[in-house]
């Protein structure tokens, strides 16, 4: 376990808590004083503190099938995944936790976004999402103008998105194939971040749900007050509700629960 580390916690068979590795240190006497010690006179002394906690509630059926585990499998104790396990995960839970860019930071980003896109297999899957998100918009955007479902601000067609209300890497082919309820238009003016990064949801009914790690950002949290908090979307129906209970209960950055 080292900082930048992933970390879940399970019980009553599902996941329940995630966060990300800040500081990882070793205390005997803290940890002693904290929980005591066993019957060998060993305690807990390697700890670690977490940063960007945050709730899920994910049945562990749902992770062994992910991970291609036997059905009777079950997280005991202290466990790693493999690689191959964690990037898994990794398409199908948010956790990564808000961090500011400063200048330097945002130079280094935008080139390292240019290098990621210009080798052979990059470009194709950016041909096929390209395609993909012509097709959705045709099916979703009939003109040559839309109204963004959560910003509710009608904008030209460059300005927005098809954004798959659930990950597009978690739907069955069959809800691929659900074009009318499986996504929605959302803008680039700020919606399609928020959403996607879980820092916004839609709760039954439509209303729009904001993170309490939102505010952990000002400049985010200034936005999402100043045009979304009090919205509701009528992007919400019946048919697209278990989409959007995916997304509450996978990315949406939930209060941990006491």
């Amino acid at each position: 376990m080292e900082s930048g580390s992933w970390v879940f916690f399970s019980g009553d068979k599902r996941l329940y808590l995630g966060g990300t590795v800040a500081l990882t240190w070793r205390d005997h006497a803290l940890a002693h004083r904290l929980w005591g010690s066993d019957d060998t006179g060993a305690t807990w002394e390697y700890m670690y503190a977490l940063s960007g906690a945050r709730g899920f509630d994910i049945p562990l059926e749902e992770v062994r099938d992910l991970l291609g585990w036997k059905p009777t499998r079950n997280i005991m104790r202290f466990q790693a995944f493999t690689d191959t396990e964690a990037d898994l995960l990794q398409s199908l839970l948010t956790l990564e936790p808000f961090q500011a860019l400063t200048p330097d930071d945002e130079g280094t980003a935008t080139q390292q976004a240019i290098t990621t896109y210009t080798g052979p297999l990059e470009r194709s899957a950016e041909r096929a999402y390209r395609g993909e998100q012509a097709h959705l918009k045709r099916v979703l955007l009939p003109g040559p103008i839309g109204e963004c479902a959560l910003y509710g601000r009608v904008l030209p067609a460059a300005f927005l998105i098809a954004a798959h209300i659930k990950k597009r890497a978690a739907c069955t082919d069959d809800e691929k194939r659900d074009l009318q309820h499986v996504a929605m238009l959302a803008c680039l003016l700020g919606c399609d971040g928020l959403y996607e990064r879980g820092f916004i949801t839609v709760a039954p009914g439509g209303w729009l749900r904001i993170s309490h790690l939102a505010g952990a950002a000002p400049a985010v949290a200034q936005h999402i007050n100043d045009h979304l908090a009090t919205r509701t979307t009528p992007w919400w129906t019946p048919e697209r509700e278990p989409y959007f209970a995916w997304h509450r209960t996978h990315t949406f950055r939930s209060a941990p629960t006491p």
